[in-house]
């Protein structure tokens, strides 16, 4: 197992507070590629999480000249964390992915999501090909995801924030693990752990609740290339979550992780480059026949 220590001493993507629509301030983080290089690479994090999880992938995507772009959405990381339930709304979350998308854009466009975060990013896919759109973006790499969001009501997430934060000792055991697989590095578990504390979890009770995924018609109508992960062992977005995914989008390839839990960028970080790695090759020759 790789010693991960030398890595984990402090954020490697943190840019800068950003208002990325009036009132909303969130963390942007842009790497300017090669002069020549005309791609441009979103990264959208899943719940929880942080744009520094997609470190490993951020840094050698760099050292190639892409053009990289990542956030902390509203409530995470580094961006503002504001305590009204409206603030995370769907339809405002896919709102701030959509302006950055706007602002940083480049003539060919690829999108990187895990959990979470690919339901925005089918969801602003779904907007752009409303808008007549699509075209800007070439493909979408989406880890951890599935077909239709499930429905929640009432359960743990019901109880007032107080509570919730005498107990969070015990969800956070709970995602462990859900989360990671059983040979996860210990000291990498434990990093993102202690980034997780930053996470107020009076932004996740509205997050859960209010969170939308598209519809099916909305998804039968995409036809980018998207390339979908899944680990095998994910106690969160199962493998045949992903896969009921896959079997509804016209252009997508489906891949499952051996010894991989959910957090597939941090588990498997060499396995999703290579697959983003494939994605770029099959949007660049699709493209180029258009």
């Amino acid at each position: 197992m790789p010693d991960v220590s030398s890595e984990l001493k402090r954020p490697l993507i943190l840019g800068e507070r950003l208002e990325i629509r009036p009132g909303r301030y969130i963390n942007v983080t842009r790497h300017i590629g090669h002069v020549d290089e005309d791609r441009v690479l979103f990264f959208s994090h899943g719940s929880g999480g942080n744009q520094d999880q997609w470190r490993k992938q951020w840094l050698s995507l760099a050292a190639e000249g892409f053009h990289l772009v990542a956030w902390d959405l509203l409530g995470h990381g580094a961006s503002d964390k504001p305590d009204h339930p409206q603030a995370y709304a769907w339809d405002e979350l896919v709102a701030d992915y959509l302006e950055v998308f706007q602002r940083y854009r480049g003539k060919r466009n690829v999108l990187v999501a895990h959990s979470f975060g690919t339901g925005l990013t089918l969801s602003a896919l779904a907007s752009l090909n409303q808008a007549g759109r699509i075209g800007e973006v070439q493909g979408a790499l989406l880890l951890g995801t599935f077909l239709e969001r499930p429905q929640r009501s009432g359960g743990i997430m019901s109880l007032p924030v107080w509570v919730l934060e005498l107990l969070r000792p015990w969800l956070m055991k709970g995602f462990r693990e859900l989360a990671w697989h059983a040979t996860a590095d210990p000291q990498l578990v434990a990093y993102e752990e202690g980034l997780t504390k930053s996470n107020p979890l009076y932004v996740f009770k509205p997050l859960m609740s209010q969170a939308q995924w598209p519809t099916l018609a909305q998804l039968d109508e995409l036809a980018l290339p998207v390339n979908i992960l899944a680990g095998d062992s994910d106690g969160l977005t199962p493998a045949n979550a992903g896969e009921a995914l896959h079997k509804c989008l016209k252009n997508s390839r489906f891949k499952v992780l051996a010894n991989c839990g959910h957090q597939l960028m941090l588990e498997k970080p060499d396995e999703v480059l290579q697959s983003l790695r494939e994605l770029l090759l099959t949007a660049t020759s699709e493209t180029r026949h258009v």
